[in-house]
């Protein structure tokens, strides 16, 4: 594939997409438009890599693309506030000099990141369905349903042409907190006429519709109740819901609720902060819940993936300072495995079945956790809306986009699976025209 031309970076209208990371592999999520040498960036994430030893390195996408070819860019969109959508900005914010635009709940987690003693572009919070004016790009962020608040899609008016990012989301009525999908919006979109869909694919091979959070409390609830001694769950820090429903359900149950682990506790101070998460029913301090009885304890802990420095991995280890497992214990991941990090948690798994604790996982009880990605009935019923004419496949390895790919056909939507680096031209039909340099960087070698 030949390198770009000039004047189709910088003076032919397209519209243009480049992913330069969320292509072809889960994380560093970083996708480009581009109008008349006008671009604009949404999403800037980071992505985990396992290693032999079981720790994850950390890496963001290269920004060699932008500096050998001259791109600017206008603003960077932010659709939520999940690590792979957000993570990278710290490290790659000040070379890329930009407003960014967010909604109220991405912006705080993001102003948590930044260091306080350095100058940072300017962070502009957004309101959803209102939309915004940059340059060539008329942007308006549509609210969906995902597993943290604040989650949306981003229609894109540029070049008489409207582009639907779709971010991370899912169907879900119920979702516990957080906003419901901004249906009416979607569907009023698809009598208007929507041209591309760059889609979620990450459940794209999953038949079958969204299983909903008010499901997962109620599934949570089920597991709990039975048991006997001590539990904990593990989750994602992320999951508001999913600590909303935790501390209901402790105090349904009979027991106290405590938080272990850096992040979690760091996200529901934001959650409360921002309005997402009551004062009561609670979380009370480790040292408080270690003194009760193991039969009124509840513990929500970070490792859901097998992270060894996090609390379940050192607790698997039993070397957490705050508390140790006992035979009878009962460990509920409430979580989705994601793909690579199989071995360091069959190795978590191992310590904890050795020190005599129960486990539970959604292989064993489906209903103890719910996917924040929507599977193919959800796709069916959004693409049904939206009436769009092609999709490009994103925010996946090969095999979803594929899979994705597929479903659109049988839907009558055209389209192509675009790789990292892929500069397509959105004018008429999606058409990969040259390649752009990608790839990505370990943030320890910055």
């Amino acid at each position: 594939m030949p390198a770009p031309r000039f004047d189709q970076l910088h003076r032919q209208p397209g519209p243009w997409f480049v992913a330069l990371g969320g292509a072809g592999m889960f994380g560093a999520n970083f996708y480009l438009y581009g109008s008349g040498g006008e671009w604009i960036a949404v999403d800037c994430g980071f992505a985990l890599n396992p290693t032999p030893s079981g720790r994850n390195s950390v890496s963001v996408p290269s920004l060699a693309a932008l500096e050998r070819h001259d791109i600017k860019l206008s603003a960077l969109l932010i659709t939520h506030g999940h690590e792979d959508h957000i993570g990278a900005i710290p490290h790659l914010w000040r070379a890329l000099d930009c407003p960014i635009y967010a909604s109220p709940f991405a912006a705080q987690l993001i102003r948590t990141k930044l260091d306080p003693g350095l100058t940072w572009p300017r962070l502009q919070e957004i309101r959803p369905l209102e939309p915004i004016g940059i340059g060539a790009f008329q942007a308006e962020w549509i609210p969906v349903t995902h597993s943290i608040p604040e989650s949306h899609a981003i229609v894109l008016e540029v070049a008489g042409k409207r582009l639907y990012h779709s971010g991370d989301w899912k169907l879900d009525n119920h979702p516990v907190v957080g906003e419901l999908t901004a249906q009416a919006r979607l569907q009023q979109l698809g009598r208007a006429g929507v041209d591309v869909i760059i889609g979620d694919s990450t459940n794209a091979s999953v038949p079958g519709a969204s299983r909903s959070e008010a499901a997962v409390q109620n599934g949570l609830q089920d597991a709990i109740r039975p048991c006997r001694q001590r539990v904990i769950v593990t989750c994602f820090a992320s999951n508001l819901a999913r600590l909303h429903s935790l501390a209901d359900i402790a105090f349904d149950c009979g027991r106290y609720a405590a938080l272990l682990g850096r992040s979690l506790t760091h996200m529901h101070s934001i959650g409360r902060a921002q309005g997402y998460l009551p004062g009561r029913p609670g979380f009370i301090g480790p040292w408080e819940l270690g003194h009760l009885p193991r039969e009124q304890q509840l513990w929500v802990c970070t490792g859901s993936q097998g992270e060894p420095g996090a609390a379940l991995g050192r607790l698997a280890a039993g070397s957490h300072p705050q508390l140790s497992l006992e035979a009878g214990d009962t460990v509920i991941f409430s979580s989705r495995l994601i793909p690579g990090n199989e071995v360091a948690l069959e190795r978590i798994k191992q310590g904890l079945k050795e020190q005599g604790v129960e486990l539970i996982d959604d292989d064993m009880q489906p209903d103890v956790h719910a996917s924040g990605h929507p599977p193919q009935d959800d796709l069916r019923q959004l693409y049904g809306w939206l009436k769009a004419r092609h999709l490009l496949p994103v925010h996946g390895e090969r095999y979803h986009q594929q899979a994705h790919m597929a479903l659109g056909r049988e839907l009558g939507l055209g389209g192509l699976v675009p790789a990292n680096g892929d500069l397509i031209d959105l004018s008429g039909h999606p058409a990969k025209v040259a390649e752009l340099p990608h790839g990505l960087v370990d943030i320890d070698q910055r």
